[in-house]
């Protein structure tokens, strides 16, 4: 099931899609695309997630943004005392 953006907590693991640019060679290509893996370090209503991408460059995740989520961060359960 894919996850929304308001739906995306700190701890969740991402990726992003860029198109990066390269010379062009023989088969005429002048972008490639790479799916970038990126930890979310921040979520507040009415922000973007704040995401660390794994060269550590920190970016807002957008929704004009290609994304899939990889892993949603291990929930614990907190007992509340009554």
């Amino acid at each position: 099931m894919p996850v929304r953006l308001d739906a995306l907590e700190t701890g969740d693991s991402v990726e992003i899609k860029y198109r990066l640019w390269r010379p062009a060679d023989a088969s005429g290509e002048d972008f490639v695309e790479r799916w970038i893996g990126a930890r979310v370090v921040a979520c507040e209503q009415g922000t973007w997630p704040l995401v660390r991408l794994a060269d550590g460059q920190v970016t807002e995740i957008r929704p004009f943004m290609t994304w899939r989520c990889v892993a949603r961060a291990r929930r614990t359960s907190v007992a509340i005392a009554a």
